[in-house]
């Protein structure tokens, strides 16, 4: 055969391989190395299409589609590397090119000789080939994984290619100096040939490669899929059994308030369990929400008497410790009753009671004790070490290695708690989100210790009764729930907290009823049957009439933070998630009887806690200074605020008026910070105008009695006074 036919061919060749390999790249772009290819047989392609015009000068046709196939071969042999993850060496390929550049360019225009230039290029061609057969095998050795048919394959064209560029330079000898790759000879025929289909072999195995790595990855994935809905189904089955496992004793409890005779105490009792079986289906809701999502709890810092809340855990615990015989207690260390520090109150609750319910269940017999000990303490903190110890089968260190890992479990047969793969993930996570570590000692046959600490900070402020003022409230109430048993509840604790309330089922009888009477405050649920009450209240509330002296309050079964924020943000007053206590919605009710701002009387002008916590946190002088000029201040940014409004730009406003609001929260400005986001409700939805005059009087009263306070801290200090009463 012709050798000019064959070398055309091989450019054909060459060509069809580049697009074969940009279809590749395009698939595949998301695998290493894979543009690397792409290049190589694009440059290749390139120049076996100079090679084969051989008409044109020796440079462009000799020596430039040498350089460039030879750019090409390293090109490859880096995008093997990556493939399989091989770090590179570029050293010889330095070498290489810093010899055999300037030795090709001699031996082409200078010492015209054939037979060195191919050597030169066999050179190239062999380092590229031992280039790739070593990244083969050394990224297999390193993913320990046996070699596939794609690797084969791969691995067969490489050592195919590098044998006919050897057998090429074996038989030099029959050329001579003056030859070419066009001569007329058996050789460059065989030569041509074999080169010829050697692209589309190397470039179908590089293509095999891609392929195998998609398919095991899918295999990876598949398995892991797999895996993954085979523990989250045990996962459900478990979570049937802890549900079931409440309402069990919610509804035998129940039952038994029927049949037992009127005794108040043993009553008592039963609506005691009755009330902790709801709490904890509560619980175990919000668990599998937090741990579905990956999140943190909320942080809500208030100030608690942690010897009273464990003392809380330990009462409402009992129940479920005196059903298996075991003793449940506390023992307390360096605290006192009437200490008081400010902890995240929900996540610490929901820590200490997920690892006392699952010492509980884990634990046949023996003693079950909370430990808080107080450690060390400086001027306004204290660390604080929590613990449970229990008297169980103890852990083996294999299990110790996964009781963290969420969705795992040590025994399909136990329950969730004690499987230890879902509550103790949860608390590994929360307790993350407090700066702590959960950690856990266990030895088979003498139980386990779960332990963790906090630096909680010091308050000197005495702490706020929690029960609700059973007074009833001047309000007219209209409750929007389509659920009968959530309207029963609600409608008991409205009977003792109001003066009136009305019920509307569905969205269509809300508005109606808003329509035809005067309400002071709306407590709307969230899905109710004829659309959702948060984008009723966005669209629909204000189109209606209503004015904002209507407070809504949201009441929700939905435990996301999130929503909570959207309503807030939306003008709502508050939202309440289900279970709702009466505590609880009391207080909301209370708050949104605060009326516009221009009724300046209320109760509490400062809330106390907050303000002495600051003042713990912050020197008295740099305290001083920044009330010292913060009445002029926030009466600067309410003209500035009231000029904006006057503008038409309610947006800034509104922005200006969160960042007040946040920085009166934070100085304890209570009664002013409610102020100021009802004249942002007001902004929002009303056209009615906010009295500005009032809100800056509000804010001036405000700075003017912590001042006074500010000045009692110091004179206390001053003296060495230990005790703080102050009224605020």
């Amino acid at each position: 055969m012709d050798p000019k036919l064959l070398i055309q061919v091989t450019a054909i060749t060459t060509v069809v391989c580049t697009v074969f390999m940009a279809v590749n790249w395009f698939i595949n772009k998301g695998l290493p190395g894979t543009r690397d290819w792409l290049i190589f047989i694009a440059l290749t392609a390139i120049g076996c299409g100079l090679l084969a015009a051989y008409t044109l000068p020796i440079t462009f046709s000799i020596f430039i589609p040498n350089l460039t196939i030879a750019f090409g071969l390293f090109y490859l042999a880096r995008g093997v590397d990556a493939f399989f993850s091989v770090k590179s060496n570029y050293m010889p390929w330095y070498v290489l090119a810093g010899l055999g550049i300037p030795g090709f360019t001699y031996f082409l225009y200078v010492d015209f000789n054939f037979i060195a230039r191919v050597a030169i290029n066999y050179l190239v061609w062999a380092m590229a080939m031992i280039y790739c057969l070593r990244a083969l095998n050394k990224g297999q050795k390193l993913l320990s994984k046996e070699f596939s048919a794609a690797h084969w394959a791969f691995g067969l064209s490489c050592l195919s290619l590098l044998a006919v560029f050897t057998f090429r330079v074996v038989m030099l000898g029959g050329y001579s100096v003056t030859d070419s790759l066009i001569s007329a000879n058996w050789v460059n025929q065989f030569f041509a040939v074999s080169v010829s289909t050697m692209p589309l072999l190397l470039c179908f195995s590089l293509c095999l490669l891609c392929s195998s790595r998609r398919e095991k990855e899918l295999c990876l994935l598949k398995a892991a899929a797999e895996q993954s809905a085979q523990v989250k189904g045990q996962f459900l089955t478990l979570l049937s059994h802890e549900l079931r496992t409440p309402l069990n004793a919610i509804v035998g409890h129940a039952e038994s308030l029927k049949k037992v005779p009127r005794e108040p105490n043993r009553h008592a009792q039963l609506c005691d369990v009755i009330v902790h079986a709801a709490m904890s289906m509560s619980d175990l809701a919000n668990q599998v929400l937090l741990q579905a999502k990956g999140e943190y709890a909320a942080q809500n810092r208030v100030p608690i008497s942690l010897y009273s809340l464990s003392q809380e855990l330990v009462r409402l615990l009992q129940p479920l410790a005196l059903a298996k015989g075991l003793s449940l207690r506390v023992e307390v260390k360096g605290l006192y009753p009437q200490d008081v520090h400010i902890v995240e109150q929900d996540t610490l609750s929901l820590v200490l009671r997920n690892l006392l319910s699952n010492a509980i269940k884990y634990t046949d017999k023996g003693v079950i004790t909370l430990i808080l000990e107080g450690t060390s303490r400086d001027e306004d903190k204290q660390t604080i070490r929590f613990a449970i110890k229990d008297t169980g089968k103890g852990l083996t260190e294999g299990q110790m290695e996964k009781i963290f890992e969420p969705f795992v479990t040590l025994n399909n047969e136990q329950s969730i708690s004690q499987s230890a793969g879902f509550g103790l993930a949860l608390c590994k996570q929360l307790l993350q989100g407090l700066d702590s570590e959960l950690n856990v000692d266990s030895k088979l046959g003498t139980g386990t210790v779960f332990s963790f600490e906090l630096d909680c900070q010091c308050s000197d402020s005495p702490l706020q009764s929690t029960e609700f003022n059973t007074e009833k409230l001047a309000l007219n109430v209209l409750v929007v729930e389509d659920n009968a048993m959530n309207i029963d509840v609600i409608s008991t604790y409205l009977n003792d907290m109001v003066r009136e309330f009305s019920i509307a089922k569905c969205l269509a009888e809300a508005e109606v009823a808003l329509l035809e009477h005067n309400f002071d405050i709306v407590l709307l649920d969230m899905r109710l049957p004829d659309g959702n009450g948060l984008e009723w209240f966005k669209e629909g509330f204000n189109e209606i009439g209503f004015t904002s002296s209507v407070k809504v309050i949201a009441l929700t079964g939905d435990g996301d933070p999130e929503l909570k924020r959207r309503c807030l943000r939306a003008g709502m007053q508050d939202c309440l998630t289900k279970p709702i206590m009466p505590s609880r919605l009391y207080a909301a009710l209370e708050c949104a009887t605060v009326k516009t701002t221009s009724r300046l009387e209320c109760k509490t002008l400062i809330d106390q806690s907050r303000f002495m916590d600051l003042a713990n946190r912050e020197s008295s002088g740099v305290l001083a200074t920044k009330l010292m000029y913060l009445a002029d201040r926030f009466e600067y940014e309410i003209a500035q605020i009231k000029g904006l409004t006057e503008l038409n730009v309610t947006d800034l406003a509104v922005d200006k008026l969160a960042y007040i609001e946040n920085e009166a929260l934070e100085l304890g400005m209570v009664n002013f910070a409610e102020f100021v986001q009802a004249a942002t409700v007001q902004l929002s939805y009303s056209e009615e105008q906010v009295d500005w005059d009032a809100l800056a009087l509000l804010a001036r009263r405000s700075v003017e009695r912590l001042l006074e306070l500010h000045a009692q801290i110091s004179t206390l200090e001053s003296v060495s006074n230990p005790v703080v009463n102050l009224s605020a």
